[in-house]
């Protein structure tokens, strides 16, 4: 009896991974999509069928978007420096440098367009894909598909980003079946997620094409207008780092949300580590080191817009410290030469 029980289970089981990984066509959710695309968006059925009749479920990419953590669930021990140090190697920042001195051009003219500084752009592009060293295998289409019909979670946010694809692919002339990007549809060197193609990427090198792929221009300049959009400063510090009065941590730190009045926080004992500090409201973000008191940062307006990117203090923070240190890097150098 286990042993029928166990086959049959097994069988069912075979047979279901063979329907989710051909047979997204059949299902009455997807038909449901391409009517949507149709009417709403004007795309033709015979192609939207080509392309999701094309469509492969990716179990791994399910695994790795990951469920839900459950309420239940103990908070996850949190380390800045750890998450930190992925990113701020030796071999990065070397390869910043280079990368700087290779499109200097492009980043300084990034600068002139949209007031981002050039180290800032490498910071993103390093986290990001070590500029370009790792922009993914995976078809986007089949990652979006995956995830917005059979994911375990966000999946009206993934189906938005198929349709995005979709739409993008309509407007670049691309087959969205040759697309390549990560494992949650991100692409290119910046990993735009389709809507943020659609919505702020440029063609830096006028060259009539969005290539944020194959054109470093184009990925220059794509990071500059997103910024920008979000309410990038330029000149404007993105976070200045700042003492805590004893005990106060659990009223004051609000991590993305930027709240407080920096005068208010004064009056409070906070203690701000530059004298210049950004007009208008800050957040205040911690820094937790396990085991150690955490570091807190305050940040403004163009911190904010980099979290814009990526909805994470921790990222937000990387970034910028991979900038510093490129910047740093860099000026030794000159000033060795």
């Amino acid at each position: 009896m286990s042993l029928r029980i166990t086959a049959a289970v097994v069988l069912a089981g075979l047979v279901g991974s063979a329907n989710a990984s051909t047979g997204y066509l059949t299902r009455p959710e997807v038909r449901e999509f391409i009517a949507t695309m149709q009417v709403e968006h004007g795309l033709d059925l015979a192609e939207l069928e080509r392309i999701l009749g094309d469509a492969r479920h990716q179990p791994v990419v399910s695994r790795l978007i990951g469920p839900e953590r459950p309420k239940t669930a103990p908070p996850p021990v949190r380390s800045y420096p750890n998450y930190r140090a992925k990113f701020l190697t030796k071999a990065r920042i070397a390869a910043g440098t280079r990368f700087w001195d290779l499109h200097e051009a492009d980043l300084r003219r990034a600068q002139a367009e949209y007031g981002v500084s050039p180290e800032v752009i490498l910071g993103i592009l390093g986290v990001e894909t070590a500029f370009g060293q790792n922009t993914g295998s995976f078809r986007v289409v089949d990652s979006l598909t995956t995830i917005a019909f059979d994911g375990p979670r966000r999946q009206e946010y993934f189906r938005d980003e198929l349709k995005e694809l979709l739409l993008m692919a309509r407007d670049l002339s691309i087959d969205p079946l040759t697309i390549k990007g990560s494992y949650a549809g991100a692409m290119g060197l910046p990993q735009f997620m389709p809507s943020s193609v659609r919505k702020y990427a440029v063609d830096f090198d006028d060259d009539g094409v969005i290539d944020l792929r194959g054109s470093t221009s184009d990925a220059i300049g794509s990071i500059a207008a997103y910024l920008k959009s979000f309410g990038w400063t330029d000149g404007e510090p993105a976070l200045v780092p700042v003492q805590l009065p004893q005990g106060s941590a659990a009223d004051l730190v609000t991590g993305l949300e930027r709240v407080h009045d920096v005068a208010a926080l004064k009056e409070k004992g906070v203690k701000f580590s530059v004298k210049r500090v950004p007009e208008g409201v800050c957040s205040v973000v911690e820094l937790p080191t396990p085991g150690k008191p955490s570091k807190y940062v305050a940040g403004f307006a163009n911190f904010e817009a980099i979290t814009r990117y990526n909805r994470s203090t921790f990222y937000a923070t990387a970034v910028l410290d991979l900038a510093n240190a490129i910047r740093e890097a860099r000026s030794q150098v000159t000033a060795s030469n």
